[in-house]
């Protein structure tokens, strides 16, 4: 028998007052799909965890739709999706396919309407054999762009569409391509303010200073929509932070990082279930503030957690900690600059931020010997990675994951290499080499496109050089050179102090 059921009852069960037992708050979302009428609870509140980017938890819930009913298509459709996480450059291609040939053992074709046909049919698409992934990301935004065109009033197929087109950008964001998404997104907005999917993604469409505050909106009312999502918690902090409104930093990533935890609690998770990504976030945001006790008592909180559980993911983390703590407070001679993290198996972006922060202490030490040994140590890793980043490229069907080196990667770990080679040629007196080094890494660093948040470039290029004009007296170059820093990072600490005194001088 044929089933069709609206999710619009989605406005009773995940927007009702907040003293109903049982209900996750988690947006609106507004499709009619095929299926047992007990398994669509969980269809849904899989669909708005994905827009939300909760995978983890979206699976589970398509899991617990298959469970109840095994033939129910969108169920599979819905697991399938969430192995694909496209801005996060990572993908589960074997498990997706695994998923997928689930789905080819139900007989489906007389059960389900034609746009989950279509739906289903983009995952042949998306996880198509013996291409290559950012290939198949392409293709399956073009699948979705003509969709879209066939269901001119379908949300879900729309939303799809906008995060597809950020997902095709082949590294780093594309004006053009984000703006398209944002437009898509906005006009799902207007008559659904409530979906999380939209909000997010316009968000993610507006993640830079010079568009960030026409996603003041979504990022305000994400959080209120989607609260018992970490992620929608968190996400509002990339337009506070390319905005420099610190206070909001501060409230909406202590609200994500305590939505991990109560997660966390419920589902008897380890400490890989923590939010860092939101601890980071929430670590600057408290520099930013000045609040350095804070941020110096996260940073020995985390190498707890490592400890306790030294995963890629934790470690990774302790380095973003420790190099945003040291290199906005400069407290070099603290035992922070100390802590030891195995970064042998880490992506090169990382490994390098942790051997930058080890030269840069060197640096204050004024041990020459030691920074040479870096310096060679990340030549030698930047040789092999850029050289397996340009014959290995391109990934066919396997999974692609955060720790394989991309082509930004090698470039952001070459640009510390020539901000601590300048670094070493400032201590020996060698100016001219020393400005060929900084500018260098200036070069390198505007050919890549900028991540908003705590900076990845622990001592972002225009405010490293700027202290070494002001250094040497250039104080009208250390101006511009701190203007442009403040360009990229609006009401950052340092620069704006820096300024300041310059203009004092």
């Amino acid at each position: 028998m044929k089933y069709f059921f609206s999710l619009v009852f989605a406005i009773t069960l995940f927007s009702c007052n907040k003293e109903t037992k049982n209900t996750d708050y988690l947006g609106i979302v507004n499709i009619e799909i095929s299926g047992d009428q007990d398994a669509l609870p969980h269809f849904e509140k899989g669909l708005l965890l994905l827009h939300s980017f909760e995978y983890d938890d979206a699976r589970e819930a398509f899991l617990e739709a298959q469970e109840i009913d095994p033939n129910m298509a969108m169920a599979y459709w819905g697991e399938a999706m969430s192995y694909n996480h496209n801005l996060w450059s990572e993908q589960n291609y074997e498990s997706a396919t695994e998923t997928l040939a689930k789905l080819k053992e139900i007989d489906y074709s007389d059960t389900v309407s034609d746009l989950e046909k279509d739906l289903i049919e983009s995952l042949f698409v998306l996880y198509k054999p013996q291409t290559d992934k950012h290939e198949r990301d392409v293709a399956y935004s073009k699948y979705m762009e003509n969709l879209n065109d066939k269901y001119p009033d379908n949300h879900e197929v729309a939303a799809f569409y906008a995060l597809s087109l950020l997902g095709s950008a082949e590294e780093g964001r594309d004006d053009a391509l984000f703006e398209k998404g944002a437009k898509i997104a906005q006009g799902i907005i207007e008559e659904n303010p409530n979906h999380p999917g939209a909000l997010h993604y316009l968000i993610h469409s507006y993640d830079d200073p010079a568009h960030a505050n026409l996603a003041l909106s979504a990022a305000d009312n994400y959080s209120k929509v989607a609260p018992d999502a970490s992620h929608a918690l968190h996400m509002p902090s990339h337009i506070y932070v390319a905005s420099g409104m610190w206070d909001e930093v501060v409230s909406s990533n202590i609200s994500s990082y305590e939505a991990s935890l109560h997660r966390m609690e419920r589902k008897k998770l380890d400490n890989d279930a923590r939010g860092y990504h939101a601890f980071h976030w929430l670590e600057y945001g408290y520099l930013q503030k000045g609040d350095t006790a804070k941020a110096k008592e996260m940073v020995l909180k985390m190498k707890e957690y490592m400890d306790e559980k030294p995963s890629n993911r934790a470690r990774s983390h302790m380095v973003f900690l420790m190099g945003t703590y040291l290199s906005e407070t400069n407290d070099w001679s603290s035992h922070i600059a100390d802590i030891p993290v195995d970064i042998k198996d880490l992506n090169i972006s990382v490994r390098s931020q942790y051997q930058f922060l080890q030269g840069r202490k060197a640096y204050m030490l004024k041990d020459s010997v030691k920074m040479d040994s870096l310096i060679d140590m990340m030549k030698k890793d930047y040789d092999r990675e850029s050289y397996l980043v340009k014959n290995d490229g391109v990934k066919l069907c396997s999974a692609v994951t955060r720790d394989e080196a991309n082509l930004t990667d090698v470039k952001s770990a070459e640009i510390r290499r020539l901000q601590l080679e300048a670094l070493k040629s400032s201590l020996n007196d060698e100016p001219a080499k020393t400005r060929k080094l900084y500018q260098e890494s200036i070069d390198l660093f505007e050919s890549i496109t900028y991540s908003y948040g705590p900076p990845v470039i622990q001592e972002p290029v225009y405010e490293l050089y700027a202290d070494w004009l002001s250094g040497i007296g250039e104080i009208k170059e250390a101006q511009i050179y701190y203007n442009q820093a403040l360009k990229l990072g609006p009401n950052r600490t340092e620069p704006t102090k820096a300024l300041q005194e310059l203009n004092t001088i």
